[in-house]
């Protein structure tokens, strides 16, 4: 492909995504909760695309088909973790939608902090997604790079790409905020669910003689279609240790967790419960039948997780080959715009907050510095996201499975403690939270050579997690009853209004 031709593709591409986010900031107030949340208004339509958008990235396109190519089948599993977290987000999801609206809260950590009446919680809770999600959002400049450096065969380096897919993500988010990633997320969401399918189509019926033949030579190749797959990765063991660690994180994310807060009814939550699945194996079953095509064309190929693009540059014609290059960059763009967002936010609550509360700031002068000072760290945190690309791990799949989702379920049980347990108590949320993910760090370096018998080490550390919180929370005092029942009255109530709104 011509480098001129894809540059010009992705300048008119950017351009719109930037005049959405123009859009966004003229219905944007200068509030946190306008600002990181839409005022609430979240809808259904705009709330499945912003939802899967956020989800599926760079780790589809790349990640998961690569995963289908080495492992097999049994990558499948991670669209049963959307089905289990359907449950997850109707029933805590409400208790997190009621909280929110009642008491103004635009994030996880600063629910925990509310909660728990402890800013130590969410300042705990707060590192520790940061410290997972950078390299969350830096595998999504990764892909970019990647991507633009394939097709362009390195007329557009890998830096520029990882570079360009960050200024643009930076302008449009702190234009409009979230109102700005909701609109580029539905036009982004759209090009991915149809190019991925499009491109899934051809690939099968021009590189094959259609799915059954497919799957018929896949079948003779290799133990792929099988668990625990060609290199045995997908055993009992690590099978429900992805589907409780992946279930458990997709609730817990913090952009996601947005999502839920900016619902606009119970109706709108109850719809993403649905819809999520629906649309999680929408994209699996594309990425499946991509990779195996994969398979039976190209075994051996060196680099599982650039089959995808590869396979494209050789059969799309080159109008289709942009677009389809563009929806990668709109998948990874998509993610990461929700991700800093998030990020901001929460360094905003968390860490600036207490300092401009002791010089005296409160009310709505607070309010407008927190906003400022969202928007000021949105460069910054793209910048830490850069950094991950250019120098952190290799692997796309290795930075989300072996970094950004255990460290975000070991903040799993503090949260739904919080929301069902009313004996809970700061201090053993912090003692949980921490020491879990020291044991998950020591375990998975092998620091501590403990066997695991075939278990991921996030699920002993959330074993030992989750013993802790409870030892600590009985041995230690808890928030005042008066405190405690801010919260849960509003659970209690007969009618439920606000959720039943």
């Amino acid at each position: 492909m011509s480098n001129a031709a894809m540059w010009i593709a992705l300048i008119v591409f950017s351009l719109l995504l930037v005049y959405l986010g123009y859009l966004g900031n003229r219905s944007t107030s200068n509030t946190m909760e306008d600002f990181v949340l839409g005022s609430r208004k979240l809808n259904k339509l705009p709330a499945f695309f912003t939802v899967t958008a956020t989800l599926f990235s760079a780790f589809s396109y790349f990640g998961i088909t690569g995963q289908f190519y080495t492992n097999g089948i049994g990558a499948w599993i991670q669209v049963a973790t959307t089905a289990a977290v359907g449950p997850i987000i109707y029933f805590a999801g409400t208790r997190i939608w009621l909280v929110a609206r009642r008491y103004g809260l635009v994030n996880i950590t600063e629910y925990l902090s509310d909660r728990y009446a402890s800013r130590a919680v969410g300042l705990v809770a707060g590192l520790i997604v940061i410290v997972a999600l950078v390299p969350y959002m830096g595998a999504q400049f990764r892909g970019s790079g990647l991507t633009l450096e394939a097709v362009t065969e390195g007329g557009i380096p890998y830096w520029a790409g990882a570079v360009f897919l960050a200024v643009v993500v930076t302008l449009y988010v702190m234009s409009g905020g979230f109102r700005s990633v909701v609109w580029t997320d539905v036009v982004q969401g759209a090009m991915m669910y149809v190019l991925l399918a499009v491109a899934m189509l051809i690939l099968v019926f021009t590189q094959t003689g259609g799915f059954t033949e497919l799957m018929d030579t896949v079948g003779e190749q290799s133990e792929l279609l099988s668990n625990p797959g060609g290199d045995g990765l997908f055993s009992l063991q690590y099978l429900v240790s992805v589907l409780v660690i992946f279930a458990a994180a997709h609730f817990t994310m913090p952009q996601l967790q947005q999502r839920w807060m900016a619902a606009r009814s119970h109706s709108t939550l109850k719809f993403i419960a649905i819809s999520l699945p629906v649309g999680t194996a929408l994209v699996y079953i594309c990425c499946f039948y991509i990779a195996m095509v994969g398979v039976a064309t190209r075994p051996g190929f060196p680099n599982p997780e650039s089959i995808y693009p590869a396979m494209i540059m050789e059969v799309l014609p080159q109008w289709l080959l942009l677009l389809a290059i563009l929806a990668i960059i709109a998948a990874t763009g998509s993610t990461a715009n929700s991700i800093v967002l998030t990020l901001s936010s929460i360094v905003a609550k968390e860490h600036v907050r207490p300092v401009m509360e002791r010089r005296g700031s409160t009310g709505a002068a607070l309010d407008r510095s927190l906003t400022l000072t969202t928007r000021v760290m949105l460069p910054l945190l793209v910048g830490g996201g850069l950094l991950v690309a250019f120098f952190g791990p290799q692997s796309i799949i290795g930075i989300i499975v072996a970094i950004t989702w255990p460290a975000v379920f070991l903040i799993f049980p503090t949260l739904l403690a919080g929301l069902y347990w009313r004996r809970a108590t700061a201090a053993g949320a912090v003692v949980s939270m921490v020491v879990s993910e020291v044991l998950f760090i020591s375990l998975d370096q092998g620091w501590l050579p403990v066997p695991l018998g075939g278990w991921h080490p996030a699920m002993l550390a959330a074993v030992v997690g989750v013993l802790l919180l409870v030892v600590v929370s009985l041995a230690t005092r808890p928030p005042a009853r008066e405190h405690v029942d801010r919260h849960f009255a509003l659970f209690e109530e007969p009618a439920t209004t606000g959720a039943r709104s």
